[in-house]
């Protein structure tokens, strides 16, 4: 506990761009920077929109299947498009985790184009205050009526709720 509270205050002080946790069994985690802004919402979109058969994107998306809730999953992980300050290849994985207590597994199945994103590179901006972080690659039609209604996938209460961290796996 000692050492996580010193590896944390040190990157407070001196303004480190990721937090490298160690926990008491000696498990070291580096928790990549989240945006200063609301990110509730989480939009999304359909997996038929990814058309180069030569790419990466592509090729993932010929693993995946479509869950219950019409989300695009590799295994147990939901597909998702981040921006560049947390990956430029698809196929990282990562672990979210949400200020409502739930937490979810995701692997890059897309990229967010950096002029879409803010200049960290790490949302998109929705509205002053809010941003989009996550984007899920969903199947349109499988969605919830009201998640497509509100173009949310946080309108499931698996994925409500603000990102308050997002940990490689990979690493």
């Amino acid at each position: 506990m000692k050492k996580t509270i010193a590896v944390i205050l040190s990157a407070v002080i001196f303004g480190s761009a990721s937090c490298v946790c160690v926990s008491a069994d000696g498990v070291t985690e580096e928790t990549l920077p989240v945006p200063d802004v609301d990110t509730e919402f989480k939009t999304y979109m359909d997996y038929r929109r990814i058309t180069d058969t030569d790419s990466v994107q592509y090729a993932l998306q010929q693993e995946a299947y479509t869950d219950s809730l019409g989300i695009r999953r590799i295994g147990e992980d939901v597909c998702v498009a981040l921006g560049t300050a947390y990956t430029d290849s698809c196929g990282e994985r990562f672990e979210i985790t949400l200020d409502s207590g739930n937490t979810f597994t995701a692997i890059v199945g897309d990229i967010k184009d950096d002029s879409d994103t803010d200049p960290t590179n790490r949302y998109v901006e929705l509205w002053e205050g809010h941003g989009d972080m996550v984007e899920f690659i969903v199947e349109t039609e499988k969605l919830d009526k009201t998640v497509r209604i509100m173009g949310s996938i946080g309108e499931y209460d698996k994925y409500s709720g603000s990102i308050t961290a997002i940990v490689p796996l990979d690493k």
